[in-house]
């Protein structure tokens, strides 16, 4: 009796609430609904266009294609992403990042001066000795005065973590060529988020009266198109301001390399985000696939603000300029990274400060 107890209790327990299936069901035949054959996606406005035609949805936007089709951010249909307006161009490597970076709002002087800055701090110098001599967590100590990273401790922990699998640390060097591909997923997703966000309020940390702070927790938003087309997404992490919490930049994170649903995700977490931008029009978003660390951007057009709310004609495009991987086990890429980082907290601050002033001249 006991023993039939316990197996009712178990399967009970085991089981998904109604509302829990029925969401799930909804969302495997959105995809299904929304299936494109052959689909890829878009790196250009060619592209796209093709893509719209072959499925028959030039008469079609986001506010009059069949509610059917929108899953979640997670689960979003292939429909549903063409008729958001976004192409993703060919990622770019971050030793190219300077040919772009102006229309951003970066600027040669502000990486050297971010260079000046990190040179100042002797728990980041610890830190990259300790990815340049391949110091390992359980090899260190604070008597290694020279290689002791401070306050990066926690982020050179989390990292190793996250490129180690089942107690192997399995990234291959660089020097005998191997691809990285190879490498095993993360034993766990928390772990590669709470490596992202420890880094990035380190290096944060080092800009001199900031307000901002990287926190892990989860910004969940609804974007309603009318008429029951919605969708719902939840990011990893946020920059945030510590006085109103306003979101700055938001980040995305899976424990296995980046793949084109990933890029997806990150065009739908984008759309709600993007008007919100202080770079340059741009929204930063900052995601790390395994031990690979990504930043897209997502440029703000009005027109496509209008287009999501009212419907409104529309040729702009939700458009994602993605650079990277910056390794995070390779110096070399996490001191590139931490400039980029730092010069957009001065780019958000200069901002803030411009809207100031302006709201205090009216």
């Amino acid at each position: 009796m006991k023993s039939s107890l316990l197996k009712k209790r178990k399967l009970s327990m085991q089981a998904n609430p109604p509302e829990q299936e029925k969401e799930n069901s909804e969302k495997s035949s959105a995809k299904k609904l929304g299936k494109v054959e052959r689909f890829q996606l878009p790196s250009s406005p060619e592209e796209w266009q093709d893509l719209v035609e072959n499925a028959k949805l030039e008469a079609l936007t986001i506010k009059t294609l069949l509610t059917e089709m929108f899953g979640s951010a997670s689960q979003a249909s292939d429909k549903q992403y063409l008729m958001l307006r976004c192409y993703s161009p060919k990622i770019v490597h971050p030793t190219h990042f300077s040919n772009h970076m102006s229309k951003f709002g970066f600027c040669k002087n502000m990486l050297r001066d971010a260079t000046s800055l990190l040179d100042q701090s002797r728990d980041w110098a610890g830190y990259i000795r300790t990815l340049q001599e391949h110091i390992s967590i359980r090899e260190l100590r604070e008597s290694h005065a020279h290689l002791w990273p401070g306050s990066f401790m926690a982020a050179k922990r989390l990292q190793e973590q996250t490129a180690t699998v089942q107690g192997t640390h399995d990234l291959y060097s660089h020097a005998n060529n191997q691809k990285s591909e190879k490498c095993r997923d993360a034993e766990d997703e928390a772990t590669p988020n709470a490596a992202l966000i420890v880094l990035l309020q380190e290096i944060t940390h080092i800009v001199e009266r900031t307000d901002f702070e990287w926190v892990l927790n989860r910004a969940g938003f609804l974007a309603d198109f009318g008429d029951g087309r919605r969708y719902r997404a939840f990011t990893d992490g946020v920059l945030r301001s510590t006085s109103d919490f306003k979101v700055f930049s938001i980040t995305e994170v899976k424990k296995a390399f980046r793949s084109h649903h990933v890029i997806i995700q990150e065009a739908f977490r984008n759309q709600r985000f993007s008007k919100t931008s202080k770079l340059s029009s741009s929204f930063l978003l900052i995601s790390q696939d395994r031990h690979q660390i990504f930043l897209t951007f997502a440029k703000y057009e009005k027109e496509l603000e209008d287009y999501y709310r009212n419907n409104e004609a529309c040729d702009k495009f939700l458009i994602l300029e993605t650079f990277g991987p910056y390794d995070a086990e390779d110096p070399g890429c996490v001191v590139e990274l931490a400039k980029v980082i730092i010069a957009a907290i001065w780019i958000v601050k200069r901002s803030l400060s411009s809207g100031a002033v302006l709201q205090n001249q009216t």
